[in-house]
């Protein structure tokens, strides 16, 4: 797929470049920028962003709710703003140290994305 959006600079930070690799290395994954921060989509839906904020290195990405309730304990990790209701989290990536945690967490939100990327909309809505 292709994007419709202008591509933007990944986030100025040592670990960017090895997530934005793991993103693009899960099939069918591609990098989309809808607006203006680097987003990862499986299909037509996202499963993950990249961003630079006040804290450093951000992830953004889905969870289960019963996942989300369990990884806001942990310090680098809270609800996504906007969408945490709806089970995404964002993680703070701290350095090297965090690299096999965002991982995991990626991967996870994929896999969890890609389930449901055959749904329409307009289904899930009414479930």
């Amino acid at each position: 797929m292709t994007s419709r959006f202008p591509p933007v600079a990944l986030p100025a930070h040592a670990c960017a470049p090895a997530l934005q690799a793991f993103c693009l290395s899960l099939p069918g994954a591609w990098e989309d920028y809808p607006w203006g921060e680097v987003v990862y989509k499986v299909g037509s839906r996202m499963f993950a962003t990249l961003s630079l904020g006040e804290a450093g290195l951000q992830m953004t990405l889905k969870a289960t709710p019963d996942d989300a309730d369990v990884l806001v304990q942990l310090p680098h990790v809270s609800r996504a703003a906007y969408v945490g209701r709806h089970g995404w989290v964002s993680l703070a990536v701290a350095g090297e140290s965090s690299l096999a945690f965002a991982r995991e967490l990626i991967r996870a939100s994929y896999e969890l994305v890609r389930a449901n990327a055959g749904r329409s909309r307009s289904r899930s809505r009414r479930r």
